[in-house]
């Protein structure tokens, strides 16, 4: 899976274009910032057992349906389409070394 930050850098055109997009990536960092910190909260600790270990899986389960939730909606909603296919055409007339303008 892809870092947060990468998946910010990559997906944030689509913002613009899509408030479902936008809401269902903060529901996505949130849930994985509670995961992050509460595993990190664990370590430093050393808390162990089967209570912390159910949170952690709760936790990671709940970030891992928000993700799929976000991409699925990519897959589905027209505006991220057409954002993921003009992100597409752009870095395929960069490879090819065709410079775009706009007038």
């Amino acid at each position: 899976m892809q870092d947060l930050n990468t998946m910010n850098e990559e997906l944030s055109f689509t913002d613009a274009f899509c408030s479902e997009y936008e809401k269902l990536l903060d529901d996505c960092q949130r849930a994985l910032c509670a995961w992050s910190e509460r595993s990190e909260t664990a370590r430093r600790s050393q808390s162990s057992g089967e209570s912390v270990g159910r949170e952690l899986l709760r936790l990671q389960a709940r970030f891992a349906k928000s993700y799929a939730i976000l991409q699925k909606h990519t897959h589905i909603c027209n505006r991220c389409l057409a954002v993921a296919n003009m992100k597409r055409f752009i870095a395929e007339s960069a490879d090819e070394g065709v410079r775009l303008s706009v007038n």
